[in-house]
């Protein structure tokens, strides 16, 4: 059903409807001496206009609203025509899917019980990797860069791990809220990479060179840099405006904004009705319920890593539910949560009950059908937020659960990797 979907929007794609043409367009604009006017909104559609024709869905430009380092991972991609150019960037996006799943497998022995091919095929089929593939988007690059951030906190990289975070900051929406619950959770582990146990925790807190600023200093180094980067590509002008244009930008449906019914997140659950929709009251409680859920997921404990796993999970839950801005295929994001769980259940001491408490309620967002119909036909994507709420509670309460079943134990439980 994804590859028919995929195949019958060609003529859209040639027309440049996809998201991927603000990609090309900013990358285009700095190979052509532009990045001073990255955030002008005529040049943009000036460039455009050099590689798109006959859209019926827009009449100005699609805008450039990442930070501006971003462009230079599609700068490449403009030595070939805009087609050829989306489907190589789907084609390294499928490449950096199949090499999510294999880190994945490295890291999680629950998970390397599946073949391969299965679980290269089921994350095919899920369909915020569709909406991706169908936008020519970046949550699989960012969905890479967290599972190996992931995956080197797993080998007592700490610093790396901060690096491969602050490296996803062109969506900090996303990445923000991820660094700061797994700094946090290392913190309070109060956690020490020259005595480290083998699950990433330290048994005995050593202040002088604790983990999480290790982490924490690999991730503002390196976003530091991307920032400085990006300052140096449109001038300081043009840098201190961005915030502001973004922010324009995503609040006008008029010049390209997402509308609240189609955000899978609280704002969208909350904002995504005739009633709330303008309504200030509503905006400012779905701030304050993304503010409670924050909290209440950075109050899990991490003694071990079977607690660890999930509280992860949480985290990438919980960064797609409080954005400001989320899109279908931001949700590719979940697919790091899903594998965490999928080993977590494949655990020779996994009860089977406790599978299905962490499964179920996710069953609605891996059901194609369903997302087609509130796509397309009913226009309430915002109401997968729902489902998505109580998968972040499940979660959420069977990590309490371990956690606390830990602390009446007298020593650490088993491995991280």
């Amino acid at each position: 059903m994804h590859a028919v979907f995929l195949w019958g929007i060609w003529n859209r794609v040639r027309r440049g409807d996809p998201d991927f043409t603000v990609y090309y367009t900013a990358a285009l604009m700095l190979r052509q001496g532009l990045g001073p006017n990255l955030y002008d909104p005529d040049s943009q559609l000036q460039v455009q206009r050099q590689f798109t024709s006959d859209s019926d869905i827009r009449r100005g430009p699609l805008p450039y609203i990442h930070p501006p380092f971003e462009a230079l991972f599609f700068l490449p991609l403009t030595f070939l025509p805009y087609p050829a150019a989306y489907v190589a960037w789907n084609l390294i996006n499928l490449g950096m899917l199949i090499g999510v799943l294999v880190i994945l497998r490295g890291c999680l022995p629950g998970l390397a019980k599946v073949p391969l091919g299965i679980t290269i095929f089921a994350a095919l089929a899920f369909f915020p990797v569709l909406a991706n593939f169908h936008q020519g988007q970046d949550a699989i690059l960012l969905l890479l860069l967290c599972v190996i951030a992931f995956s080197s906190a797993g080998r007592g990289h700490y610093f790396v791990a901060g690096c491969w975070l602050g490296l996803g900051s062109f969506k900090f929406q996303f990445v923000v809220p991820i660094a700061l619950l797994w700094i946090w959770w290392f913190l309070r582990s109060g956690s020490n990479p020259r005595n480290a146990t083998p699950n990433g925790l330290g048994r005995a807190p050593i202040w002088r060179t604790p983990t999480w600023s290790f982490m924490a200093s690999g991730f503002v180094t390196v976003a530091g840099a991307a920032a400085a980067l990006s300052v140096a590509i449109v001038g300081w002008s043009q840098a201190l405006r961005y915030p502001a244009f973004s922010w324009r930008i995503i609040s006008s449906v008029r010049l390209g904004g997402l509308p609240a019914r189609s955000m899978p997140n609280l704002l969208g659950l909350i904002c995504g009705w005739p009633a709330t929709e303008n309504a200030e009251w509503a905006r400012v409680l779905a701030v304050v319920f993304c503010c409670a859920v924050f909290v209440l997921v950075a109050g899990l404990r991490v003694p071990d890593s079977q607690t660890l796993h999930l509280a992860i999970a949480c985290s990438v839950v919980t960064s797609v539910l409080i954005s400001y801005n989320t899109n279908t295929y931001d949700l590719a994001l979940l697919i790091l949560p899903l594998a965490l769980l999928v080993n977590f259940a494949l655990r020779a001491s996994a009860p089977a009950d406790v599978a299905w408490r962490l499964f179920l309620p996710s069953l609605p967002l891996l059901i194609s059908p369903l997302w087609f119909f509130l796509w397309l036909v009913w226009l309430r994507t915002n109401l997968m937020g729902l489902f998505l709420l109580g998968w972040l509670f499940f979660v959420w309460r069977e990590a309490r659960l371990v956690g606390r079943d830990y602390s009446l134990q007298t020593s650490p439980v088993s491995e991280f990797r």
